[in-house]
């Protein structure tokens, strides 16, 4: 089990480093944040990159955000400095969540679908009380456009699975959404993330109108992608 969790830990950490102190170049159409790559998913929750500071942190907590979820692996420390700059700035422990999100060569399913499980119930239970809530990877294109893809399906928006593809992940940045990421890292994203976005997107669509428990996660099966119907261009906002 440790040789896993580490494993996951370096083959995060080539993204991270590859990545380290740079910007998402796909625009924000929630300008407000301040943060680059930030749009409303729905009216209370927002996505967008990791906040670099804490004066951006500040920032959405004047917005009225009141819950931190972080999808990322902790690989240098970033996430445990958010959380500690959060607590200085008065946010409460149990107003953030810290998910090991891994981002390519995902071996464990189950335990993925149970994360994305937590992720998505959290994201719902914000809206529910009326609370804002706002999440991120490192650079909120592809761990956040999975993530936003699918609460959008879990909200039961009046969107075609493909129209969310396109317009809530791609044009985010997910995968060949944006045109500067290599082509080894859009592969494992396709490999990785967007098989199990169709396989969560399904289990969803099963269970209309359910709440998510950890309990579906079992025997979870990733289905082969038709990468036709599953692939992105350039985003419309570049």
């Amino acid at each position: 089990m440790k040789a896993s969790i580490l494993s996951l830990v370096l083959l995060a950490s080539t993204h991270s480093q590859a990545f380290a102190g740079s910007a998402s170049i796909i625009p924000s159409t929630f300008t407000e944040t301040g943060i680059p790559n930030s749009h409303l998913v729905s009216e209370n929750v927002i996505r967008g990159m990791a906040p670099r500071n804490k004066k951006e942190m500040q920032k959405l907590l004047d917005l009225g955000v009141e819950k931190f979820l972080m999808i990322k692996i902790d690989t240098n420390g970033d996430i445990a400095r958010e959380i500690e700059t959060l607590q200085s700035l008065g946010v409460a422990e149990s107003d953030m969540m810290h998910l090991d999100f891994p981002w390519k060569d995902i071996t464990d399913y189950g335990a993925f679908c149970e994360m994305t499980v937590d992720a998505l119930n959290m994201l719902k239970n914000a809206e529910a009380k009326n609370q804002k809530i706002y999440f991120h990877c490192t650079l909120g294109e592809d761990r956040t456009g999975y993530l936003a893809g699918l609460y959008k399906i879990y909200r039961g928006d009046n969107e075609s699975r493909k129209e969310i593809f396109e317009n809530e992940m791609c044009d985010k940045g997910y995968e060949a959404g944006n045109p500067t990421k290599i082509y080894s890292v859009v592969k494992k994203v396709r490999d990785g993330l967007t098989p199990a976005f169709v396989e969560m997107a399904d289990l969803i669509e099963k269970n209309p109108g359910k709440k998510l428990s950890k309990s579906m996660c079992k025997g979870l099966v990733i289905p082969k992608v038709n990468f036709k119907e599953y692939s992105c261009k350039k985003s419309k906002l570049l």
